[in-house]
């Protein structure tokens, strides 16, 4: 098999990162559906829906004498949580959904199981006032459909994904009033994309390899800036479900919106 250097799929490229959330989330929900009294537990149950359209990455490891270039993707998440609340205070969450992402016009990929975990907690109220953190783990193994370079297609042979994850981690502020909760947050992001393996086998039609299957090296990406900005509002309703929508900046561009029903 023939060997050939796919450097450009893989050097700076953007990617995504999960939704942050507002920081006073653990306490704004007093009363559930169920519960009609306050309790030191309750169970939250939501879904959200992430759209990244742009965030800068660098090659993890340098090599000499290669160019590197800017590349960006189109990434969705629709993902449910579950929230399980400890004294307004804590709030321990899980995440699982899926997730399909397009590189350029270079990499499409099929939608794919996306997971992660995380908690948030207050450790500061006064009056309308919250501060809070919150800290998560994010995966997702994405399988390309086919390499585009050039306008040929890269028909893939072996079996070839690309693993994301991610450590996030923030802290910001949220005030709250009747039935509304603004909020801003500085966000700190460790992101990798890693592939597996390295080299994929690959068919290059009308390539001048006829038929003969190929392999393209690929390398792996972290992400370029890892401080950032999150700021959102969510609405309250009664006490017992709340919508956020949230818009992230400087580490990642992306919009998001999520809804949560307390049990």
């Amino acid at each position: 098999m023939r060997h050939i250097p796919f450097i450009a799929l893989f050097t700076p490229c953007a990617l995504w990162s999960m939704l942050i959330g507002n920081p006073g989330q653990p306490v704004m929900q007093r009363y559930g559906v169920i519960q009609s009294s306050p309790s030191w537990w309750n169970l939250r149950v939501g879904y959200l829906s992430d759209y990244v359209y742009r965030a800068k990455f660098k090659d993890e490891f340098q090599f000499p004498h290669t160019a590197t270039s800017s590349s960006y993707i189109q990434l969705s998440t629709d993902a449910a949580l579950l929230t399980f609340n400890i004294k307004n205070v804590f709030d321990f969450y899980g995440i699982a959904g899926s997730a399909t992402l397009q590189l350029d016009h270079e990499v499409y990929t099929n939608r794919e199981l996306a997971w992660g975990f995380g908690g948030k907690f207050i450790f500061f109220r006064s009056g309308c006032l919250r501060i809070g953190a919150d800290f998560k783990y994010f995966e997702t193994d994405q399988k390309p459909l086919y390499f585009v370079s050039e306008g040929l297609p890269y028909n893939i042979e072996s079996d070839f994904h690309l693993k994301y994850s991610e450590i996030q981690a923030a802290i910001g502020m949220a005030y709250r009033i009747p039935l509304l909760s603004p909020y801003i947050q500085v966000t700190y992001l460790i992101s990798k994309l890693e592939p597996h393996p390295y080299i994929a086998a690959v068919r290059l039609p009308q390539a001048g390899f006829g038929d003969t299957p190929v392999d393209i090296i690929s390398k792996s990406v972290i992400g370029q800036r890892r401080w950032g900005l999150a700021v959102g509002a969510t609405i309250i309703s009664n006490c017992k479900g709340s919508i956020t929508l949230e818009s992230r900046m400087l580490n990642q561009n992306a919009v998001d919106i999520t809804g949560e029903i307390r049990f």
